[in-house]
């Protein structure tokens, strides 16, 4: 699993999913063979495919590894990725993206964000981060296990905080109050990574109890923070 603001991405071993949805954009992409999708009650066998948020699916597929990413839908990026997901006739991907096949190292976040480059070709990329939104995220890493607030990471980076919520949505990609919902769960993440239980990483992270961790995880993500347990965590993309 790698995590970066507003994105998660898994690659490992596929598997079947019964019907259900979640707050995150998903792109599916198969590495060495097709999977049976079934979206709006029409059944598809695809390579490659794109999901919006809130639309239940299910998923049939052997164990053959698969890429999968789901995406904020808040935020520039996500808003347009979830627009032309939604303006789509079908989910499948095959026609609209150059598939190479997936050769050995191939890093899951480059596949990613030609993936994007491909889908949003007029997307522009985010600038460098200025130093008030770098001062806010210093304030946020401090503040994470309370209750930030805009408006004290505003006075830390020294700028109003309509200011700051235009230029932190536009550089980092997502909304301030969305990036402190990501970076609790990036820190239930590097919790367990590290050994920790669900109780444990809830109360590391600010959640009130492991229900609550476990209610937010499966409803942005479709699945339990207990299988975190099993994978290997990357999360040098995460920005500072």
């Amino acid at each position: 699993m790698v995590l970066t603001p507003g994105m998660v991405i898994y690659t490992g071993p596929g598997g079947d999913a019964d019907l259900h949805s979640h707050h995150a954009i998903q792109f599916i992409r198969s590495i060495d063979s097709s999977f049976e999708l079934v979206a709006d009650g029409v059944s598809s066998k695809c390579e490659a495919a794109l999901l919006p948020s809130g639309l239940a699916h299910s998923l049939r597929c052997d164990n053959s590894p698969l890429l999968i990413a789901l995406v904020e839908p808040l935020g520039p990026r996500g808003a347009d990725l979830n627009s032309l997901a939604r303006d789509r006739d079908q989910s499948c991907l095959e026609e609209q993206l150059s598939l190479h096949p997936w050769g050995d190292g191939e890093d899951p976040v480059e596949i990613v964000r030609t993936t994007l480059r491909e889908l949003l070709p007029n997307r522009p990329r985010y600038p460098t981060l200025s130093p008030y939104v770098a001062a806010a995220l210093a304030y946020l890493d401090d503040a994470i296990e309370g209750k930030p607030r805009l408006e004290l990471a505003a006075a830390s980076a020294g700028i109003s905080p309509s200011r700051l919520t235009h230029l932190f949505t536009d550089e980092i990609g997502i909304p301030f109050r969305n990036y402190v919902l990501w970076l609790r769960l990036r820190r239930v993440v590097d919790e367990i990574s590290a050994g920790g239980n669900l109780t444990e990483a809830a109360f590391a992270a600010g959640f009130s109890d492991s229900p609550h961790l476990s209610k937010v995880f499966r409803d942005h993500f479709g699945m339990s923070p207990s299988a975190l347990l099993g994978m290997r965590v990357a999360t040098e993309t995460w920005p500072s």
